[in-house]
């Protein structure tokens, strides 16, 4: 009995179409999620969000620990 044989016998062949169901489902609800148009001004500000700058922290606080300032 070759391993060829016992793999055509096991009915392997519906985990594939299981999978690519599977993918498409979400992947039209993520289409969905994305076109809805009730979320659309959280997807405009959460878009901008890479281009705001973030307010600047105390010099004190961005300094290494270890770090010490030389004493005047």
């Amino acid at each position: 009995m070759k391993l060829s044989d016992v793999m055509s016998g096991l009915g392997l062949a519906a985990f594939p179409i299981v999978a690519m169901l599977l993918f498409l489902t979400v992947f039209a609800g993520v289409i969905v999620t994305v076109l809805k148009r009730s979320k659309r001004a959280e997807f405009d500000r959460a878009a901008l969000l890479p281009l705001d700058e973030p307010e600047r922290a105390p010099s004190h606080a961005t300094a290494h620990p270890a770090h010490k300032e030389p004493r005047p």
